[in-house]
């Protein structure tokens, strides 16, 4: 409905611009800082008499809270802070050369992350349900996971690495091959691991959807329109897509064919058709 669409280009922006902070500048601890103001920048948009940074997402942030009564606007402040925190927490371990210990590790940072983006899409539209918040619970974890394999390339420029130890360690992936670009076989079996992880959780989210056809719209306001959760959660088609290109490549995470985009009138019918249809 076009009365959410303010607050789900908020949140959107939000998640980019702390998404976007390690890949943005070659110095970590900048990155860092960047991520920290906008934790606190958070706790400012919540407080109406707090100052504000005069920032256009943070100005936006507070006025989606100032629409919420005191219940949803602790609910949506908590959310942004585990993004907040995530973010932070990941840079962390940037400067301390620290590497993701397990797939465990990183279906928790995908929750923090792009599952917590998809809660607050449901909750600022209205849209409360334990269905709805389970498929979003494993869309966001499919998501996160996509987009850590996504950036595989551009993570190690900067000898950064998602491909959790475990694995690698299961299948002899060494990261320093990782780093120069050297996609072994190694690495391919370690990618597929991952990204097997991914689809499962895709899988499960969408085995959910004609349940979410079937739940109790709950208006956060009488006069307002839920959102439907088939609607929020479209972003499962561009995962989609890139795991069954990563296949067609045998799980080649740095195969240039990834980094190419589908044609805008192909990837337009299959959310045309995705939302027309209800599915995801």
């Amino acid at each position: 409905p076009r009365e959410h669409s303010p607050a789900a280009l908020a949140l959107r922006a939000f998640n980019a611009e702390t998404a976007s902070a390690l890949g943005a500048t070659k110095e970590p601890q900048l990155a860092l800082m960047r991520l920290k103001w906008w934790r606190d920048a958070v706790d400012a948009a919540h407080d109406a008499d707090a100052d504000l940074p005069d920032h256009p997402v943070a100005i936006a942030l507070r006025a989606v809270l100032a629409t919420q009564n005191a219940g949803g606007g602790a609910r949506t402040k908590t959310w942004l802070k585990r993004i907040a925190d995530a973010r932070v927490r990941d840079a962390e371990m940037g400067l301390e050369n620290q590497t993701p210990g397990s797939v465990a590790f990183l279906e928790a940072y995908a929750e923090s992350t792009s599952s917590s983006v998809l809660y607050l899409q449901l909750d600022l539209g209205g849209m409360r349900d334990t269905s709805a918040d389970h498929a979003a619970s494993h869309l966001g974890k499919a998501l996160g996971m996509v987009n850590l394999l996504r950036g595989t390339p551009a993570h190690a420029k900067q000898r950064r690495l998602y491909l959790p130890l475990d694995v690698c360690a299961k299948h002899g992936a060494v990261a320093e091959d990782v780093f120069r670009g050297k996609n072994t076989e190694a690495i391919k079996d370690a990618t597929h691991e991952v990204a097997s992880v991914a689809k499962a959780h895709l899988d499960s989210s969408r085995g959910m959807a004609s349940t979410l056809r079937g739940v109790a719209r709950k208006g956060s306001a009488p006069s307002s329109t839920p959102v439907k959760p088939e609607t929020v959660f479209l972003p499962a088609i561009a995962a989609s897509t890139y795991l069954e290109k990563l296949e067609r490549v045998d799980f080649d995470a740095f195969h240039p064919s990834l980094a190419q985009p589908q044609p805008p009138l192909v990837a337009q019918a299959k959310i045309a058709w995705a939302a027309f249809t209800g599915k995801y």
